[in-house]
């Protein structure tokens, strides 16, 4: 999941950092990236698309992804200063192509925010229209107050997700596993072909998150081993952890296929009502520390991105006392809110998942490029074999996730419209906001 995938904030300039991370640290750090709310959350929806053929759904977005991660690897390696695919966006295409690819991510962190926010009050209890809404809006406007006056708070918080997370996983399997029936998986395609490319692009949301690691690069051991091994290893076992969980939970739960909230907490409670508590407790430790996560990292991209003059530089700055992007903070959590306000957990999924493939898309297509660009790699990075080759599956993956959403887009089917509209959205207003600020700039005599 995630980043989101926020977890990791992009600092401007990373320069002088000590190299003491090693495989295992980095890792955890990509793992606990990718195990957000998806693997709790999303269950129902794939077995409704796939059936018994669900688990695979994840193994076929990790073979499109691993390109992707590959691409990633390298161009941290090339890389001092930190901002993922809107760094690397802009050093390959120029200011304005980073500057969208960079809008997209700030999108693609406060709409993730937004949906594990909105489905995190759910999981504790408010399940009514409006006082879902009330408290989801409560709880951004509260995560972005910690934030604003200091981040030690939201960082403190963050260090409980992997513990909350990956025990109540690893207890589920443990009791499911005792009653795996292989006999209820495969079978027929409930939707065919439509169906699969619906569970791959399900699955994308999950899998987010592997794009943090190469983050990572400047405080890594070894590096040019280190960092690709890392962000596919934490790729891959993610992708193999939510296998095992789909599985179980299809083989073992007969109401799978039942829309809830909730569907790997029913699946444990249906198995036990003390396993029902422990997964629950652990997706809501999961789920409020990502939050507070994205609450943390989100802002800093829109800091970035003004910091290179390509935002009002307001937004960049500081606070005097409490040395927080504190104009960043207010704009994204102001955000934030609107959309837990008018939207639910699955229609920000899909929208989290569009604006994450621009940013997959754009940092496949930036490794020739900056290959172009900057010349050989610098000594002992990570370098992608097979020239071009791997960069462009990569970017030929990244397309092929938009399946799903231009499919359910022809059938005129409302979610699939409601994140083509907001992609179009996200992208028309990106492009006003750019126009203006370049016009008052240069009336300001800036460059």
């Amino acid at each position: 999941m995630t980043t989101t995938h926020s977890e990791s904030p992009p600092d401007l300039v990373s320069k002088g950092l000590r190299r003491r991370l090693n495989l295992f640290d980095v890792l955890c750090i990509g793992v606990n990236a990718i195990v957000g709310s998806g693997v709790f959350a999303l269950p129902d929806d794939m077995q409704r698309s796939m059936g018994g053929w669900s688990p695979l759904a994840f193994l076929l977005c990790a073979v499109l992804l691993m390109p992707v991660a590959l691409c990633f690897a390298e161009l941290a390696g090339r890389h001092d200063d930190t901002g993922g695919s809107y760094l690397y966006a802009r050093n390959a295409f120029g200011p304005r192509v980073g500057f969208f690819v960079g809008w997209y991510c700030w999108a693609n962190t406060f709409v993730s925010w937004a949906a594990n926010m909105t489905l995190f009050v759910e999981l504790v209890g408010f399940r009514d229209v409006p006082v879902n809404k009330i408290v989801a809006i409560a709880g951004i406007v509260a995560l972005g107050a910690i934030n604003y006056f200091g981040v030690k708070p939201g960082a403190w918080v963050v260090n409980l997700v992997v513990i909350g997370k990956l025990s109540a996983i690893f207890c589920f399997l443990a009791v499911a596993i005792l009653a795996f029936d292989p006999s209820k998986l495969g079978g027929p395609l409930p939707y065919g072909v439509a169906g699969v490319g619906q569970g791959i692009y399900l699955a994308l949301f999950p899998l987010q998150g592997f794009e943090v690691t190469p983050i990572t690069a400047g405080e890594t051991k070894n590096p040019q081993r280190t960092v690709p091994l890392g962000t596919l290893g934490a790729l891959l076992f993610s992708a193999l952890l939510f296998v095992l969980v789909q599985a179980t939970l299809a083989t073992t739960y007969p109401g799978i296929a039942n829309e809830s909230q909730r569907p790997l907490a029913d699946g444990a409670r249906y198995l036990g009502p003390t396993l029902g508590a422990v997964v629950l407790i652990g997706s809501m430790v999961s789920i409020g520390g990502f939050t507070a996560g994205s609450a943390l990292g989100s802002p800093r991209y829109a800091q970035a991105i003004a910091a290179h003059r390509l935002l009002p530089a307001p937004i960049a700055s500081l606070h005097p006392k409490w040395a927080t992007p504190h104009i960043a903070i207010l704009l994204t959590t102001a955000f934030t809110a609107c959309l837990a306000a008018f939207l639910d957990y699955r229609q920000l999924v899909g929208m989290s998942n569009i604006t994450i493939v621009v940013q997959y898309l754009f940092t496949c297509l930036a490794v020739p490029a900056i290959r172009k660009k900057q010349g050989p790699a610098p000594a002992k990075a990570f370098v992608i074999p097979f020239g071009p080759v791997i960069p462009l599956i990569g970017a030929a993956g990244s397309i092929t996730f938009l399946y799903g959403p231009v499919g359910g887009l022809l059938r005129l089917e409302s979610e699939s419209i409601l994140e083509v509209v907001f992609a179009l959205g996200t992208l028309i207003l990106g492009v006003v906001v750019a126009a203006v600020y370049a016009r008052r700039r240069q009336g300001e005599g800036g460059p």
